[in-house]
């Protein structure tokens, strides 16, 4: 037996472990004619035979799947077990040839040889078709559902993968190829830790698998901001700069935002707004009849717009945000959620 030819048996006989695991009523392996009888003998070890007895029927084929021979096992010893000899013109023949022997105690084995061996859908398809009943039938349609999923697993992309398991439901992969569109979709959004991220994530897929993980990480970012009061906000912003902080408040009202162009009136120093109206909203709290007036909602967070608009005048909110100016000596918030209590 060449190192080559070895090697092809045992991938083959890997790959196929490692779909099907094992398996009570299948056997099969690697054997080899002795070359001083035509007794086929078969190595025990490793190859799972310990339910062999005499008298079983094991089928012998070459490497490509050619059907050699049928044997009866006449001995079962602790290492080896040895077929009733071979007639001697086929002895000879493998001996010429040089055939590598492959046994199994199915006939059809040999079929599902040359379909691996030929390693298309159409192949495991027909042998699928042709022995619906087969102990192998499981493990063809594996290979052949591997085979379907292969192109779109090669594609890469979180929408190869959902239109695999659009197209393919029922096929083997379609667990593996959701799981890895899910991690795909929410890997970008995992790497921006962003609550605008995650916010967006579990609304745009809110049947992804990660969807619990992404509130997950929100809860925890929302537990580390400072809690404040209102007024402590605004009467000491310069403290607070560049600080993450919730605190309790009512909503005053929603609308453009705030000093748009160069100047804020009359009563407040001339200068440029660090916001505008196209990218932020710009919305106003009180509390004890103390009012913030530069809070902006980036336009980009779709679902904290829309929680801002859905809100109506009077509405308890909790403010989570970070000052990040307190220009005018007032203080500019970004705000990075609101929660109605």
């Amino acid at each position: 037996m060449t190192r080559k030819a070895l090697i092809a048996i045992v991938s083959l006989f890997i790959y196929a472990n490692l779909i099907t695991g094992a398996h009570a009523e299948l056997l099969r392996g690697a054997a080899t004619l002795s070359t001083v009888s035509s007794v086929v003998k078969i190595s025990r070890e490793g190859n799972g035979l310990d339910s062999l007895v005499p008298g079983e029927i094991l089928y012998i084929f070459t490497e490509s799947g050619e059907p050699v021979s049928q044997i009866i096992v006449k001995d079962v010893f602790s290492d080896v077990i040895y077929s009733e000899p071979l007639p001697a013109a086929v002895a000879r023949k493998i001996r010429e040839s040089r055939s590598i022997l492959i046994f199994s105690n199915l006939r059809e084995y040999g079929d599902f040889i040359i379909a691996f061996r030929k390693g298309s859908m159409e192949s495991f398809r027909d042998f699928i078709n042709r022995y619906p009943d087969s102990e192998l039938h499981e493990e063809a349609q594996r290979i052949y559902d591997g085979l379907v999923y292969r192109p779109f697993k090669i594609r890469g992309t979180f929408q190869a993968l959902d239109e695999f398991i659009k197209k393919y439901p029922d096929n083997y992969y379609a667990d593996t190829a959701l799981k890895r569109r899910d991690d795909l979709q929410y890997m970008p959004v995992k790497a921006a830790d962003k609550m605008s991220q995650y916010r967006w994530f579990i609304s745009t897929y809110p049947d992804n698998r990660n969807a619990g993980q992404a509130m997950k990480r929100m809860r925890a970012i929302l537990a580390a901001y400072e809690e404040v009061t209102l007024e402590e906000v605004a009467r000491y912003p310069r403290s607070h700069l560049q600080k993450k902080v919730k605190f309790p408040s009512t909503l005053h009202s929603v609308l453009p935002v705030y000093v748009e162009g160069p100047g804020v009136g009359r009563k407040t120093a001339i200068f440029q707004s660090p916001r505008n109206a196209s990218e932020y909203l710009n919305f106003q709290v009180s509390q004890n009849d103390i009012v913030l007036w530069r809070l902006f909602a980036n336009r980009e967070d779709e679902s904290l717009v829309k929680k801002l608009q859905d809100s109506e005048k009077g509405d308890h909110i909790l403010v989570y945000g970070t000052v990040f100016s307190n220009l005018g000596g007032a203080p500019w918030i970004d705000v990075d959620d609101i929660e109605k209590y």
